[in-house]
């Protein structure tokens, strides 16, 4: 009930995290009303979709009004592992022991080629979500080739390592175009995405010399930077070099 075509509770909390007095709110809203459509979980996307991370104490709260809703909660966890590694905590700690259901285990943003994994932590979610996975086509054929790159993916912490290069280098990023009078970064991202403010002509400028990014969706002069296990410091190094000397120009 936070994110898609079924959202119920605007993003409006603090770091576009979901605001605990709203879903209370919204949870208590039209409940036992037959003519209203009523919740039935709640999904908390981690990371968010702007590089904000939900604390483990966020999390129990968040779970905690679910349930007391009588509600089951999901974590998008498309980028788990860049949270993961900003908290310091371990998976248990994030998930099952904050009052977390069922995770999408999200691997392809850090590493691997459309491969993902369902966690369930409730056993008694399981048969029918295999009945809802056949349903929706989730069962590929030969899939067991997909699933085997996750033996790698989790072998020697791998995904531990990509994720903290990810987010290292998105650090890097944030720290560089905090000091360009120019350029304003927005919010505090902690993972591996960063949105900030850049005037018109360094984002054409930027396009121009080859640079791959999305700006002015989230409004004019917006900018979406998002860094992964495959981006070089001196990748960064080069971003950061041609906005100071496309700022200078303008």
């Amino acid at each position: 009930m936070a994110t898609g075509a079924g959202r119920l509770v605007p993003i409006g909390g603090r770091d576009t995290t979901i605001d605990p007095e709203q879903l209370a709110a919204a949870v208590g809203r039209g409940a036992g009303d037959p003519h209203k459509v009523q919740p039935a979980a709640l999904s908390i996307t981690q990371a968010t979709e702007t590089g904000n991370v939900y604390t483990v104490p966020q999390i129990r709260h968040l779970t905690e009004i679910a349930k007391d809703a009588g509600l089951r909660v999901h974590m998008d966890g498309a980028r788990f592992t860049n949270a993961l590694v900003a908290l310091d905590c371990t998976p248990a700690e994030m998930t099952w022991k904050a009052g977390i259901d069922l995770l999408s285990f999200g691997t392809t943003k850090n590493g691997t080629l459309t491969a993902e994994a369902i966690v369930l932590f409730d056993r008694a979610l399981a048969l029918e979500l295999t009945y809802r996975s056949e349903r929706a086509g989730q069962l590929t054929a030969k899939m067991r080739f997909q699933a085997a790159q996750i033996h790698a993916y989790l072998d020697d912490d791998l995904w531990l390592r990509n994720a903290r290069h990810a987010n290292a280098v998105a650090t890097r990023l944030r720290t560089g175009l905090r000091e360009i009078p120019a350029v304003s970064v927005l919010g505090n991202p902690q993972a591996n995405i960063l949105f900030c403010q850049l005037p018109q002509p360094i984002i054409d400028g930027l396009y121009g010399r080859g640079f791959g990014f999305h700006a002015d969706r989230w409004g004019s002069g917006i900018a979406r930077f998002v860094t992964s296990f495959a981006t070089a410091t001196d990748d960064v190094d080069d971003l950061l070099d041609a906005i100071t000397r496309l700022t200078r120009k303008d």
